[in-house]
């Protein structure tokens, strides 16, 4: 039986109440809705915390040039803190500043940056900055692992698109012994580890790496490291929607895995605020998976967060195996 998921709303209003209806969304803006032009498929690093890999498989648009361009160095560390982002927290997550666009910025200008900064050091590529933005299912996840820290706390943990690292950082926050950030842009992974900084998690406890293999092509065995893996915004076009969910499904039921940390068996997550109905993950979507929760971000203005409308929900999808 679906446990009734807890429902939580958080808004950039001034007031704990205020709903500001937002104004039109500037030319410009990411949008991860149908009207968009799909963006390339992800890539990531291996899960040991390098920044490349020679047997790693690379994304589609991404290669070895610009994967050593974007190395975390002190010219990407200034890319990913420049003057086009800022440090804020997220509407679900107040305990993590992270360098972000602001809610409704135009983000032609840092994509030029990114590219142009590309072009100079590895002849260029296609380079969507997705990572500064603390998109609304990294968000959801973010926050109930926050709100639930004992489903990360002495585990190892894999946050697969990670972007801004929101729910990576979420779970090193809550007391998880390892936390992997992989994303198939590796210029995330610097974003990731600059916002590890500002949130003052870089010298704690809990080991941070990065990752920017495409995992969904590796073999499942690449995996087995980790007692949770999560995910969010994934499920935003068929193809990626399908390739997520059933990778994800494929991951918590696989027989390979031996309980590694404390917990008992390994935990999913899933986070999606349906931008795609026909996409979006519903029950079935894997055995035995639950809505956990259910948030709702409420934007000062349209933003990429919430496409045209005030508001969004998100659900967090939960599956739990235990290892006996």
């Amino acid at each position: 039986m679906a446990s009734a998921a807890a429902v939580v709303r958080a808004s950039t209003a001034a007031g704990p109440s205020s709903r500001i209806v937002a104004a039109p969304r500037p030319r410009g803006s990411i949008h991860r809705g149908t009207s968009c032009s799909p963006r390339p498929r992800r890539r990531r690093t291996r899960p040991d915390g390098a920044s490349s890999s020679a047997g790693a498989v690379m994304g589609d648009g991404w290669d070895a040039r610009l994967a050593d361009a974007f190395r975390d160095c002190p010219e990407t560390r200034a890319l990913v803190t420049c003057d086009l982002v800022a440090l804020r927290s997220c509407e679900l997550c107040p305990e993590l500043p992270m360098w972000l666009l602001n809610d409704g910025d135009d983000v032609l200008a840092l994509w030029e940056r990114t590219e142009s900064f590309a072009a100079a050091s590895s002849g260029g590529g296609l380079c969507p900055p997705y990572w500064a933005v603390p998109w609304v299912g990294g968000q959801g996840v973010a926050r109930y692992i926050l709100d639930n820290p004992e489903v990360v706390r002495g585990r190892s943990v894999l946050d697969v698109g990670s972007g801004c690292g929101v729910a990576a950082l979420a779970a090193a926050r809550a007391g998880a012994a390892r936390v992997c950030a992989n994303d198939i842009d590796p210029l995330a992974a610097v974003a990731f580890l600059a916002n590890a900084d500002a949130c003052g998690l870089s010298n704690g406890p809990c080991t941070l790496e990065t990752s920017h293999e495409d995992l969904l092509r590796a073999p499942i065995s690449r995996i087995r490291a980790y007692d949770v893996v999560m995910a969010g915004d994934v499920c935003f076009v068929k193809g990626l929607a399908e390739a997520f969910q059933s990778w994800l499904s494929a991951v918590a039921e696989d027989d390979g895995y031996g309980c590694v940390g404390a917990g008992g068996g390994r935990t999913v997550l899933l986070g999606d605020p349906a931008r795609q109905t026909r996409w979006a993950p519903t029950a079935g979507w894997a055995v035995g998976a639950r809505r956990a929760a259910e948030y709702e971000v409420v934007t000062a203005a349209t933003s990429a967060l919430t496409e045209g409308a005030a508001a969004r929900m998100t659900t967090v999808w939960r599956v739990d195996r235990p290892v006996v």
